[in-house]
């Protein structure tokens, strides 16, 4: 069975819907502003519902919690709607993805240890078929927080973007901290550091069909390097390795496009973590 290629989702459309939460010490509308510094966050860990509706008719096959801070007990449910009607329902679903033998480490990792804890990024993501819908509604149940309260930084709901053809061999993605290491007079060596990271993901396209160039074309163009596109690089792969390649970025590099030979074209990217 092969894997799913890399989708990605460039018009979110979560920001444009009409929001409303059951409780609001920070507001809902925060889930629709890309800053870190913004979330949405509950009064309470009883159970909270989100709702959107949108102007008109929406299609959709995407749903992501960014940022949140859900412990691996919680379960998230999302519901699509078109005229009061649901017409997807994913049901309860844990956020987080345990570690089982033999990759848990018996007697050395801790029971009920999830893979979401080994990211510095909690992010819970539901795929489903291509649906209509004209509003939507989350369900977050996490009663045993440790918080104190639910929070989540963004909601990413959209139409995903997928290409016949998956990157070329050579992805390279890395962790950059901002951080310094400095040596003092003394010889020691000291890190200055505020302690944050941000993902980059580089991939090269280099089997890209005229048909594919035109989705992608029409789809970033207009759009430039300030909107968020939420990448995943192996979707429905599971574990870290889909963790790790799922994030919200925006392009650091020109949209620049080569046509090598007959029938095809030549692209790459160059994500940055938002």
């Amino acid at each position: 069975m092969t894997s799913p290629n890399m989708r990605m989702i460039v018009s979110n459309l979560n920001d444009i819907a009409t929001l409303a939460a059951t409780s609001e010490a920070l507001p809902v509308a925060y889930t629709q502003r890309s800053g870190r510094a913004y979330v949405w966050r509950s009064t309470s860990t009883s159970t909270q519902v989100i709702t959107g509706e949108w102007e008109s008719v929406q299609s959709v096959d995407a749903f992501t919690l960014y940022r949140h801070n859900l412990s691996p007990s919680a379960t998230v449910r999302i519901e699509f709607l078109l005229d009061g009607e649901t017409v997807y329902d994913s049901g309860n679903t844990a956020v987080a993805e345990l570690i089982t033998p033999p990759t848990l480490r018996v007697g050395i990792d801790p029971w009920g240890v999830t893979y979401n804890d080994e990211i510095p990024v909690p992010l819970t993501s539901i795929w489903l078929p291509a649906t209509i819908a004209d509003s939507f509604r989350i369900t977050l149940i996490d009663p045993a927080n440790p918080a104190g309260f639910l929070q989540v930084g963004r909601i990413i709901i959209g139409l995903s973007i997928s290409l016949q053809y998956n990157p070329a061999y050579g992805v390279t993605m890395a962790w950059q901290e901002n951080a310094q290491q400095v040596r003092t007079e003394g010889g020691s060596l000291r890190t200055i550091t505020s302690g944050s990271q941000a993902r980059l993901l580089s991939v090269s396209q280099d089997t890209l069909p005229e048909q594919d160039r035109v989705k992608l074309t029409t789809e970033l163009v207009k759009r430039g390097k300030q909107a968020d596109i939420f990448v995943s690089l192996y979707p429905e792969q599971g574990g870290v390795k889909e963790l790790e390649h799922a994030f919200l970025s925006r392009r650091q590099n020109d949209y620049t496009t080569t046509h090598d030979y007959f029938g095809n074209w030549q692209t790459s990217f160059e994500f940055l973590e938002v």
